[in-house]
C-alpha cells in the first residue's frame, strides 16, 4: 500500500483543456547543459478551477489539492526541449554487493568510504566537512544509472535513477519532474550532481507533456513508490539500503507546481524544492515540509509567482526563496547555472533537510550573489 497518499486539503481540479496550442523553443543563455532548447513557447489555456470536480491523484487515495485557490490566469509555461541528453554513466567501484543488501568492504586498501554516521538527531553525515567549494561542484562519488529493471510507475513515463557509487548506506532519495511539454532531459542534470553527493535520484518524465500541476505532484509520489520498490528488488544496486523515512520531491515549472502541491498535502516527506514554480493563484497553507523555491526575475512565464507561494508557507514550516538576478524561466534546471549557486543551494536544503546534516546550514545562511530575492525563515 502506498505510503505517501494526498490528504483531503482542498480541491485544485483541472476543468479546461491543455494543449491548445502549439509551442515555440527559445535559446536560453542560463541553461548550461540539457537539451539545448530551454525556451519560451506560445501557452495554451490554463485549467480553471470550480472546486467542483475531484481529482483523484493516486490509487486508492483520497481526493487532494490546494486550498484558497484564486481563479488561474490563461496562460500556460511553455517549457519546451528536446530529448537528446544520455544519462551520465560512472565506471563501478571496487565495492561491491554480496547479495544480501549489505555492501561488502574494498578489499582493505584504505579506498572504501566510511559509513554515514548518524548524529544526535537521527542524520546521515558523509565525508569531510563540506566547504563552499565542494558545495556547487559535483561530489565525491561516482555515479551509476540504471534505466531497466525498475518498477514501472503507472502515473509517469520515462525514468533514470542515479545512484552514488562508492558511498556506504543507508541512502536518502529525491524525485524530479520536469514542466509543461518538456523530456525527463530538461532536468536530469539534477540527477548525477545529487548522486555524486550521496543522494539517490530518481529524475522521471510525464506521461503526457501537457500534464498540469496535480498530475505531476501524482507523478512525484508515484516516482517515491518506485523508489520504495528499489529497496526490495533482488537486482537493484541499492536493495536493502534505502532510507525509507527520508524521501524528498523537485520539480521544474508546472513539475514544480506538483512540487508544492505533493509537501502540501504529505508532511511525511523530508524536503521540497521547486524551480520557477507554476500555478497561478495556488496557495500552500498546509505545507509542513520545508520548501526551497529557486526562481529567476527575468522569468517571463512563472515570474513572481514564487514570492506568493513562498508567503503562503507557514512560517513555522522551514521556507526559503531565491530569485537569481536575470534568471530564465529555466535557471534551476542545472545545478551549475548562476556560477553553480544553484546547486549549493539546492543540495545544502536537501543536505540539512532531507539527510539531517547540519554542517550545510551554514550555506543556507549566506546571502547569494547573484539574488534578487531572497528570502527565508531559517
Amino acid at each position: 500500500m502506498a505510503m505517501f497518499q494526498f490528504r483531503s486539503l482542498g480541491v485544485f481540479a483541472s476543468t479546461g483543456c491543455l494543449l491548445l496550442a502549439a509551442c515555440s523553443a527559445a535559446s536560453d543563455p542560463e541553461a548550461t547543459e540539457g537539451d539545448g532548447t530551454n525556451g519560451a513557447p506560445t501557452a495554451p489555456t490554463q485549467p480553471t478551477t470550480d472546486g467542483s470536480s475531484p481529482v483523484p491523484l493516486l490509487p486508492s487515495a483520497p481526493v487532494g489539492g490546494v486550498g484558497g485557490s484564486a481563479p488561474a490566469t490563461n496562460t500556460t509555461p511553455g517549457d519546451a526541449s528536446s530529448e537528446g541528453n544520455p544519462p551520465v554513466t560512472a565506471p563501478p567501484t571496487s565495492g561491491s554487493s554480496d547479495g544480501s543488501g549489505t555492501p561488502t568492504s574494498s578489499e582493505d586498501d584504505g579506498t572504501a568510504e566510511p559509513a554515514p554516521t548518524p548524529d544526535p538527531g537521527g542524520g546521515l553525515i558523509r565525508g569531510d566537512a563540506p566547504t563552499s567549494e565542494s558545495a556547487t561542484n559535483a561530489g565525491p562519488f561516482d555515479v551509476d544509472t540504471v534505466t531497466t529493471g525498475l518498477r514501472d510507475g503507472p502515473q509517469y513515463g520515462t525514468q533514470t535513477l542515479h545512484v552514488p557509487v562508492g558511498a556506504e548506506p543507508p541512502f536518502a532519495s529525491v524525485v524530479v519532474v520536469p514542466g509543461f511539454v518538456s523530456p525527463e532531459s530538461s532536468i536530469r542534470a539534477w540527477g548525477p550532481f545529487l548522486a555524486s553527493h550521496g543522494i539517490v535520484a530518481l529524475t522521471i518524465g510525464t506521461n503526457s507533456g501537457g500534464d498540469p500541476p496535480e498530475a505531476r505532484a501524482q507523478a512525484l509520489l508515484d516516482g517515491i513508490e518506485t523508489l520504495r520498490a528499489e529497496n526490495t528488488r533482488s537486482d537493484s544496486p541499492i536493495v536493502g539500503q534505502m532510507a525509507l523515512d527520508r524521501f524528498g520531491v523537485m520539480g521544474w515549472s508546472m513539475g514544480g507546481g506538483g512540487t508544492l502541491i505533493a509537501a502540501n498535502g504529505n508532511p511525511e516527506l523530508r524536503a521540497a524544492v521547486s524551480f520557477a514554480a507554476w500555478s497561478p493563484g495556488a496557495r500552500f497553507g498546509e505545507d509542513q515540509v520545508p520548501t526551497l523555491l529557486l526562481a529567476g526575475s527575468s522569468d517571463t512565464l512563472a515570474g513572481g509567482q514564487s514570492q506568493g507561494f513562498f508567503e503562503s508557507i507557514p512560517e513555522s514550516t522551514p521556507k526559503m526563496l531565491f530569485e537569481v538576478a536575470g534568471g530564465s524561466h529555466s535557471v534551476a534546471n542545472d545545478p551549475r547555472s548562476a556560477d553553480g549557486q544553484i546547486g549549493r543551494y539546492g543540495l545544502s536544503w536537501l543536505k540539512v533537510f532531507l539527510e539531517g546534516d547540519e554542517r550545510y546550514r551554514q550555506f543556507l545562511l549566506e546571502e547569494p550573489s547573484r539574488a534578487s530575492d531572497f528570502r527565508d525563515n531559517l
